[in-house]
This record gives structure tokens, sequence and C-alpha cells, in this order.
């Protein structure tokens, strides 16, 4: 009994292990995350106004209505971490008893970033054969985007179930107490191909975006600004989990070696950040629409019509009869009401019609 409330190792020489409280990087953690979320919390919605105004969905659309729960679960995940052993603790300083609930959220958090990376990078690469390739049509960037895709989806499976069936018997997976259990191969190493593996196939929708984006008949600052977006947002967040990996890789990192709970909660944070910015260069170019859409909606129609009244001399003249500002009976009866220049425009247009029918010129004999 009193192994398990020791430390999980023996600490290094030069520190000691302090099970108690054991000094975190929570401070450094949540802001990200909760970053995070704000940030994707106003990317989806946008994303999902703006195809309501456009009354249209197409294939992209599906995959980001089951990506979007999927991501909130997992966000759950992340903010769990820090309540269980804590972000950036050394594994010294976890008690052995607790190991088992740190890794199984690693572990699950794990699982979920397959399937939400694998969705919303298929999102991304189908929504851009349905923006550049016009309907029926099939060119490059409809077969690299397809190909890219299918890769993306049969490496998240393929890790998927080698997540599930790395240990036996299975709750070693999480649990290293389980006695008798034996892992199939090392985390570090297995996490590091997987970054190797994705780092390569995100570097085809770099191309595939750079091709498209500089083929736009559009200011070049304006390729130049959604270039350097795409290229911060996945190929920079790819690049900082493939270097961490390798570095924990180059440490000997295993499941029972030391700083595993300090690498890898660094790559939850990355990962985090990774699914944000896809899910950014997802949703970020449906947020002109979403906007007009808005300026373009009922609520705003009645908040310029209410300032308009504010601001209108004749409406704010509270010592004019009441009756006076009504509308006449005739339009009320018929149930339109006329913008005054509309009525202005159109009585003008008949006399001036009427005025030019005089003129020489519409007359027969003239021609």
């Amino acid at each position: 009994m009193d192994v398990l409330n020791g430390p999980s190792i023996p600490a290094p020489d030069g520190y000691t292990s302090n099970v108690d409280n054991p000094p975190n990087g929570n401070h450094i953690a949540i802001p990200i995350i909760t970053l995070c979320v704000v940030l994707s919390a106003i990317a989806f919605p946008t994303r999902f106004y703006a195809k309501y105004v456009g009354r249209k969905l197409n294939v992209a659309d599906y995959l980001t209505f089951v990506a979007f729960p999927v991501f909130w679960v997992y966000v759950y995940y992340s903010y769990k971490l820090s309540w269980t052993g804590g972000y950036l603790v050394h594994q010294w300083d976890i008690r052995l008893k607790d190991t088992p609930a740190f890794n199984y959220i690693t572990w699950l958090a794990t699982l979920l970033y397959l399937w939400i990376i694998a969705l919303i990078k298929c999102a991304i690469l189908l929504e851009w054969v349905a923006i550049f390739v016009p309907e029926g049509e099939r060119n490059y960037v409809t077969w690299a985007s397809w190909a890219t895709c299918f890769a993306f989806v049969s490496l998240s499976i393929i890790i998927f179930i080698l997540d599930l069936v790395n240990c036996t018997p299975f709750e070693a997976n999480w649990n290293p107490l389980v006695p008798g259990s034996f892992c199939r191969f090392g985390i570090a190493q297995f996490g590091l191909a997987s970054a190797t593996t994705n780092f390569v196939l995100d570097l085809i929708p770099i191309f595939i975006a750079q091709k498209v984006i500089w083929g736009l008949r559009m200011p070049s600052h304006k390729k130049w600004g959604v270039s350097l977006i795409f290229l911060i947002g996945l190929a920079q967040v790819t690049s900082c989990r493939l270097a961490l990996l390798n570095a924990t890789n180059e440490k000997g990192v295993t499941v029972a070696a030391p700083q595993v709970s300090y690498y890898f909660s660094i790559l939850a944070i990355t990962s985090l950040a990774e699914t944000t910015a896809a899910n950014l260069v997802l949703c970020a170019p449906f947020a002109p629409k979403a906007l007009l859409g808005l300026k373009q909606s009922k609520a705003a129609s009645a908040i310029r019509s209410y300032r308009a009244s504010k601001s209108d001399p004749v409406s704010s003249d509270h010592t004019e009869p009441y009756h006076e500002l009504r509308e006449p009976p005739a339009v009320r009866r018929s149930g339109k009401r006329e913008h005054w220049f509309n009525s202005s425009k159109i009585d003008g247009t008949m006399t001036k019609t009427s005025h030019e029918s005089d003129g020489p010129l519409n007359q027969p004999h003239a021609l």
C-alpha cells in the first residue's frame, strides 16, 4: 500500500519527489486550451450560420457536423487532464496509484484526436473541391483531395486499431499495474511514426492550397495572407508535434520511462492547437458570408430602422399628433408599406415620361 502512495518512479539525481503538491504547468495549459475553445466556439457557429444562409450543404458540411460534438468531448478531456495530475508534471511527482487515471485520459484523448483530425482535414479538402471545381467536373484538385482524404482516414483507422490492441489485457493500455501485462510496441516510437506520416500527408493539402490560391483572381497581398495563414495553421503546428515526439524518442521515453507524463502533456496541448488551427482553416473562409447574412437579417434591419427613427427629426418630434404619423387608410388596407423614396421615384419617372411624350422625338412624323 505504501508503494502505491509513493512516486511512480524514483526521482533522478538532484530532484525530490513531491506527490502531495506536485508543481505543474496548468497556468500555461489552461489559458491555451481556453483560447482554443474560444476560437473554435466562434469558428464553428460562423460556418454553420453561413451554410444556413446559403441553404446549400455538401459532404464537407456533414463531416463537420460529426466532428463538432467529438471536438467538444476532446476539449473536455483536455481540461480533465489538468484535474488529474496536471500538465507538465514529472512522472516522479505522480503517485503510482494515480498513474492509471492520467494514462486513461491521454489514451482516450489520443483516440478522439485521430477521428477529429481526420474528419476536419477531409472536410477541408472536400470543401475545396466544392468551391474550386465546377460541378460535374474532375481535375487534379478533385483526385488529389480525395486521395489525401482516403490516406488520412486509412491512417486514423490503422492507428486507432493498433491503439486498441497494443496491450494485453485490454486494461493495460492505460493501467501499467495490471499483473502479467505486456505491450507490443512503444508509445513514443509509434507516436513518432504517426506524427511523421501526418506531416507528410499535410504537405499534400498545402501544395494543393498554394496552387489554388495563387491561381485566383485577387490582389497579391491577399494571396500572401491566405497562404501564410494556412502554412502557419497546419504545417507549423504539425512540425511542433513532430519535434516534440522526436525529443521524447531521443530520450528513450516509453510507457514506464521517466518524463512520459511531462511530454505527453505537451503533446496534448499541441494536438489541441493543431485541431483548432484546422477548425479555423475549415470555418474562417465563411466569415464574410456570415457577416453579410447578419447584415441582411431581420434583427439587423430592425436595429437599423430603430436607429433611423431615433435620428429622424420628424419621428422624434413628439408635438406632432399621433394620427398624422400613422399610415393612410389605403396603405393600411392594402397591407403593403412603401418607402417614401420609392413613390417619389415612381412619380418622378411618370412625370418625366409624360413631359417627354410631348417632345418632337415621340411624334411619329418627327422620325
